[in-house]
Order: structure tokens, then sequence, then C-alpha cells
């Protein structure tokens, strides 16, 4: 499989060749990690089809998904797209773990979810495999049962800054210096809403879905518009894959 460099031009290259060595950790502040996203949008810009992402993203994607875990120290992502997914360890491929360890860092990110209800999916993959960590965010009162995987359990902040609170948590106790999510919807607007998205990377699969489907952000609208810069522009089998920096 090869990626076509379209902006800036360039040769044909591997996906390895560039989402790897991304050195997102050594962007992190003080007080919280670097924040990456990454989502998958149809060309009427919808999340999912038929309530899944898996329809959206070709066999380029799917790579660009994987490889990205390997870049960073901790994995986000909702409760609702972990139920609905099935996440289970996020890197289970061998070459994938080497390519982490071979970058600094432990062969498994952690596994972050926040839960304001305290409703966590624990019948999901995640929670039966020990080689997994899970940090969760959620109420005190939150009844955490007996899972194979070791769980760490943090009272989730108050405010309206919560996920900001969540991010000095991760970054102070656990030495998070980079993270990724994943989605859903609600919860990358949310961090948005915050101002903690340092990087957007978007896959435009080259389908039409129509309505009834959410697309990447849905929520209150954001208190101003927040610029992006282009970083690039890849093509894969008629997919575009763009990343974005914040400026």
């Amino acid at each position: 499989m090869q990626f076509t460099r379209a902006i800036p031009p360039g040769p044909e290259v591997a996906p390895e060749g560039l989402y790897t060595s991304l050195n997102l950790s050594r962007q992190a502040g003080d007080d919280r990690p670097y924040i990456v996203c990454n989502f998958v949008s149809s060309a009427d810009g919808k999340a999912t089809a038929n309530g899944r992402t898996a329809g959206l993203g070709g066999e380029g994607d799917r790579e660009v998904f994987h490889l990205l875990r390997t870049q960073v120290d901790a994995l986000l992502a909702g409760t609702e797209t972990m139920r609905i997914e099935r996440y289970g360890l996020p890197v289970r491929a061998d070459r994938l773990s080497e390519l982490r360890v071979a970058e600094g860092r432990a062969p498994q990110p952690l596994s972050v979810l926040i839960s304001r209800s305290g409703n966590v999916p624990f019948e999901i993959p995640l929670f039966d495999d020990a080689s997994a960590h899970v940090v969760l965010y959620a109420p005190a009162s939150a009844v955490v049962p007996a899972c194979v995987a070791p769980v760490t359990h943090h009272e989730i902040p108050d405010g309206d800054d919560n996920l900001a609170g969540i991010m000095r948590s991760l970054r102070r106790d656990h030495d998070v210096r980079s993270l990724l999510c994943e989605g859903g919807p609600i919860l990358f607007n949310s961090l948005l809403r915050e101002g903690l998205v340092d990087e957007l990377f978007l896959t435009l699969a080259p389908t039409v879905v129509g309505g009834g489907e959410l697309g990447i952000t849905t929520g209150a609208p954001l208190h101003e518009l927040q610029a992006m810069e282009l970083v690039w522009v890849l093509e894969c089998d008629g997919s575009l894959f763009l990343r974005y920096a914040r400026r």
C-alpha cells in the first residue's frame, strides 16, 4: 500500500513512513498531554454509516487508525463509542507493539474512559484482557466490578472544564504526554469547546451516506471559530488523508 503526497507534493510513501516517529509527546506542556484526534468522514460529512464507522474507511484508513495508536501514551474514546465498536486491547499486532517499544513507549497505551453518569461498558473485551490498563474517570459512587484488566478509578472533576481537569490528572498522575481521541462526536465537541485539541487527523472517504447519521461533532456550538493549519494531504484509493494542527 502506498500513499500519494498531494500537499506538500512528493513521491509515494508507505503509511509507516508518515504515521510513525511523529514525536507527539515532545510537544506536551507541563499541565496536560498533547492531544490529537482521529476521525473518518464521508464526503457529505457523516461520521458513521448505519451507526458504525467501519463502513466508511478502507484499507488505508484502517492502517492509519492502527499506526496512530502506536504514537501516543494514552487512547481516549467515549463510552458509547467503546460500547458500539466493542473496544478491546488497543494494539494487537506484534509489529505495532514493537513500533511503540522502539520509539520508547510501553507496548500498550493506557485506555482512558470518561463517564459522568457512571454507566461504563464493563462488558466490552477491553476489560477482559490482562494486557490492558484502563484509567476510568467516573463519579466516586461508580461501582467497578472485578475485571481481568487492571482499572484505576479517579473521581471525575467538578466544573465546566472537567475535561481539562482530567487531562491535568493524566499528565500528573500517569505521566501521559500524548493522547489520541477516537471519538465520538460529543466527546470531540467537548474537547474543542475546552480548547484541548492540538491536531486533527481526518480521513475523507469517497462515499456519500445521506441523512440520518451524525457528523464528527455534535452538541453545543463552539464559543468562537477555531482556525486550523493544514499540515498535509495524502491520497490512497480515492480517500483523502488530512492532517491539521491548531494555529
